[in-house]
């Protein structure tokens, strides 16, 4: 069954900056702001959220689908990294007890942080571009409701300590602006990822400078680490990408006022 789109009848309604004034819609498009002292005073009708229509949803939808499978890949990538680092531990750990029979246990151990080393950071950065492409789509389709532009919706996880605070609060407009209560458990999501990020880049940095296999343990363990919390971010972004998702969907299906203010 098509939905049909469906728009406000003309009238005075509030901004879609959600600032205080009032402006014409004339069933169409949006006129000109107007000086308050002309503005007619009554009572400010609800702004009804645009339909996107089925297509523009539909869209939105797959990508969400094709995020949440690559979260499921790269988690269990973490799985196997962690189950690598715990493998050369116990064999340099072994070595440095004075255990040398094993000494192939290390060109296993190289042999596996190749291959999951390039493994897991290339889906986790198909999962991040998507992410963000599903973002954007989804920002368009409930602009004048967040505090910043989609084209920032996207842009702020590039940018240099930025991209440390404004996706969270981005990731939160979009739950209100699609009808929904911000999760209590997003800040843990959100911390978790900041945290892991951190953590990865201190491993790599001590592998680099490692001289010594204890060193080297050190950096091991500090990426099983990294892996740890990545990991237990995992399940949360792929919440995130689900209820939003959904949010906008239900919005697009029966278009209800949206909150103004």
């Amino acid at each position: 069954m098509t939905h049909t789109p469906t728009s406000p009848p003309a009238g005075w309604y509030p901004a879609p900056d959600g600032s205080s004034e009032l402006r014409w819609w004339d069933g169409a498009q949006w006129g000109p702001a107007q000086p308050q002292a002309a503005q007619p005073h009554a009572q400010p009708q609800p702004i009804y959220l645009a339909d996107p229509g089925p297509a523009a949803t539909n869209a939105i939808a797959r990508l969400a689908v094709a995020v949440q499978v690559l979260l499921v890949v790269s988690a269990v990538m973490c799985i196997v990294t962690i189950g690598v680092e715990v493998f050369g531990i116990v064999a340099v750990t072994d070595f440095l007890g004075g255990d040398d029979a094993n000494l192939d246990r290390f060109d296993v151990y190289d042999l596996a942080t190749a291959v999951v080393s390039i493994a897991g950071p290339v889906f986790l950065l198909t999962a991040g571009v998507l992410w963000v492409i599903w973002q954007y789509r989804v920002a368009k389709q409930v602009r004048g409701l967040t505090r910043r532009v989609p084209g920032w919706q996207a842009g702020a996880w590039f940018v240099p300590i930025i991209c440390l605070w404004f996706p969270y609060q981005n990731i939160s407009d979009l739950w209100r602006a699609v009808g929904r209560t911000r999760p209590s458990w997003q800040i843990a999501w959100w911390l978790l990822w900041v945290v892991s990020n951190f953590v990865s880049t201190q491993a790599t940095r001590i592998y680099l400078g490692a001289e010594d296999l204890e060193t080297l343990r050190v950096a091991m363990w500090v990426n099983l680490a990294a892996e740890v919390l990545l990991l237990a971010a995992a399940p949360l972004a792929w919440l995130v990408i689900r209820g939003i998702t959904e949010g906008i969907s239900q919005r697009a299906a029966n278009p209800v006022p949206a909150p103004v203010g």
